[in-house]
């Protein structure tokens, strides 16, 4: 296909698996011609160390660099390590190998003032420009002057690709600033393995092109687990306004001495949320947005939204202004915030996208941790919005995804509305037969009509079968913690209990460390003397996807209840605006694909590579009739189970038997 094809410099492995090398020189011959591609791969087929392979010769002789986008750390790593065995096979491209893996700024920060606060990555931003304004960061400054002094970054001489938690401890011992030694660094490497947060949030993507002095046009994109760009392409364009936010910014109008009618305003606001608070069951309140802001600056006397804009400026530019001022008169070096820009982005942005049908405006009220709490919100419906450009500016792009709906991936993303096109590659499934027995069992169903006591004990009889009979570890995800709790609330730990494993449940405000306790204590249990566990969770969460079981760590996995979205406001105004845009295919869309994709990722758990061996159980009657959306690699080993005592057992038993 290619004359003068190059990927066999780059391919670090004795032979190639199933259909890869046929991929890989596929894959760069339309990279050469800026063409979108999406990938769909089941897990073993080597999607990574394709990707690189493919497009490492591209990067090099067009002068491009590789963005490689991962939604884990996890992942990450794994993207560092493939590279170090290209790096370490093929020491004539060594300058085009080399690369480093980044975190947010916060998770890389070790700055202890910074670390002690909760703050979003936004406020970390301004909190940690404040610091570096101030002086007042010692790893900061001691990078900075280490730089100054005319040293070269190449002091660290590491062997190849360096991972983000090497670049971390490394910094710990020498008292450096992590993040901003990483950046130093990105501008000579040529391959960068980040969030997919670097490229997809707009305010990020600008100020880390412009630090690497590059444009996307000069950049190769690999997104991993493109699936998820979906929803993450909505949420960068959504915005919300918390009462934390007004009370903060009370507290700079106080401590800058603003004019009077800036308090006046946010009062106002933290006022009205207080009060809508108290009078709001938790959920959504759809706002006519165009009706609440008229409201809002008669209120205070302006005559137009133009003049509202241009009170928000004012009052956006004397808050500057102020705090400069501030800062070069600090004498305590405290840092500072800067809320009230926050505040009037948000209301610039509602002012500029109320006549848009693109956008849903409402209150949302939610209870964490019994405590009540509402913002207001302008929810993004179109991941256009955001993904086209993206896949328009890039030299060429990469989308990798074991369980994606091809026409329905590139509707949503626009990722044929390249002017040079896009191409679909679809692989075989690496997996033998004989190693997968996927199930769809008959009688029982979690929609709301059957959430019931009679279902959820036929639900965890059925769930006992499956655990009885498999050797070690098995994963069970529920389509919601509604679902969840309520399998707990009728006895699914005792039953778990009586067959001699132990159940780990998935909570879902636990925080990051506590639940990697737990992922590691369930791995545990897959080996002797422990007879295996049960990790019960739900679908799209952080132990469904994102998270590895190979082998013994999970042999089986249940899907209980198709997961789809509870049919809240912002759903539907989605349903209705896809309907508008897309032929009548909102439903679709909006509410069947997003479910099946996670009920497909929680499928593919216990099947990581060639050798596994697993048991995927769908425990709802209704996937039978969903069963065209299921990934095609569990498809066509589906068997459709009747609602008959030890059906499954026996199924399950003598798929182990074999």
């Amino acid at each position: 296909m290619i004359k003068n094809s190059s990927y066999l410099e780059f391919f670090p492995y004795p032979k190639f698996r199933l259909e890869q090398e046929d991929i890989i020189e596929k894959i760069e011959f339309l990279a050469r011609i800026h063409k979108n591609i999406l990938l769909v791969a089941p897990n073993g087929t080597g999607k990574t160390i394709m990707a690189l392979s493919s497009l490492l010769p591209v990067a090099r002789d067009k002068k491009l660099k590789i963005i490689y986008l991962c939604r884990t750390h996890a992942q990450s790593t794994r993207v560092i390590r493939e590279l170090q065995k290209i790096h370490h096979s093929s020491p004539n491209n060594n300058k085009y190998t080399s690369g480093i893996s980044l975190r947010g700024r916060k998770e890389m920060c070790l700055n202890t003032t910074l670390n002690s606060m909760r703050v979003s990555p936004t406020e970390a931003m301004s909190i940690c420009k404040s610091l570096r304004s101030n002086n007042s960061c010692n790893h900061y400054r001691n990078i900075k002057k280490f730089l100054k002094g005319g040293n070269s970054l190449d002091f660290y001489n590491f062997e190849g690709p360096l991972d983000a938690e090497e670049l971390i401890t490394m910094s710990k011992d020498r008292r450096y600033c992590a993040y901003f030694l990483a950046k130093f660094l990105l501008k000579k490497a040529p391959i960068i393995v980040c969030n997919f947060q670097w490229i997809f949030n707009p305010d990020i993507r600008y100020r880390f092109l412009k630090f690497l002095e590059t444009a996307l046009e000069k950049c190769i994109l690999v997104i991993d687990e493109a699936h998820n760009i979906v929803d993450l392409a909505t949420e960068v364009n959504s915005d919300k306004l918390t009462p934390y936010f007004l009370t903060m910014s009370l507290n700079e109008i106080h401590t800058y001495r603003l004019p009077d009618k800036y308090w006046q305003f946010i009062n106002f606001l933290k006022d009205h949320l207080a009060q809508k608070k108290k009078d709001l069951k938790n959920g959504e309140l759809e706002i006519n947005p165009k009706e609440f802001i008229t409201r809002l600056y008669k209120k205070f006397k302006l005559k137009s939204i133009t003049e509202f804009k241009r009170f928000l400026e004012k009052f956006r530019d004397d808050a500057k202004i102020s705090i400069q001022a501030q800062e070069k008169d600090n004498t305590k070096k405290e840092p500072s915030q800067d809320y009230i820009k926050i505040v009037v982005k948000f209301w610039l942005n509602w002012s500029r996208k109320l006549e848009s049908e693109r956008y849903f405006f409402c209150y949302h009220v939610k209870t964490a941790a019994r405590k009540k709490y509402i913002s207001l919100e302008i929810v993004a419906l179109d991941p256009r919005d955001i993904t086209v450009p993206i896949y328009n500016k890039s030299f060429a792009s990469l989308s990798l995804s074991g369980t994606i709906n091809p026409s329905v991936f590139t509707h949503l993303t626009g990722l044929s509305y390249k002017q040079q096109g896009y191409e679909i590659i679809i692989t075989k499934s690496p997996f033998k037969s004989r190693n997968i027995l996927a199930l769809v069992t008959e009688g029982v169903a979690t929609d709301y009509n059957n959430r019931n006591p009679f279902m959820y004990n036929k639900i965890i009889t059925k769930i006992i079968e499956v655990v009885s009979n498999t050797p070690a570890n098995i994963g069970i995800f529920c389509a919601s913690y509604k679902i969840l709790n309520d399998l707990i609330m009728n006895g699914i730990k005792i039953s778990i209990q009586n067959t001699g494993k132990k159940l780990f449940a998935e909570e879902s405000n636990i925080s990051a460390s506590k639940n990697a306790k737990i992922l590691e204590n369930f791995k545990a249990f897959s080996q002797p003397p422990h007879k295996g566990a049960v990790l019960l969770g739900v679908c799209g969460g952080r132990n469904c996807e994102g998270e590895d079981y190979p082998g013994d760590f999970m042999n089986a996995v249940i899907i209980v209840g198709i997961p789809y979205h509870l049919q809240t406001p912002r759903v539907k105004a989605k349903i209705e605006y896809y309907n508008k845009v897309f032929n009548r295919q909102g439903w679709v869309f909006a509410y069947l694909y997003p479910a099946m994709q996670r009920a497909n990722q929680a499928s593919g758990r216990p099947i990581r590579k060639e050798s596994d061996k697993g048991v995927i159980v769908f425990m709802d009657s209704r996937f039978r009739e969903r069963r065209g959306w299921i990934s095609e690699w569990v498809r066509k080993e589906i068997k459709l189970i009747p609602n008959k005592k030890n059906s499954i057992s026996s199924t399950v038993k003598e798929f182990w038997r074999i």
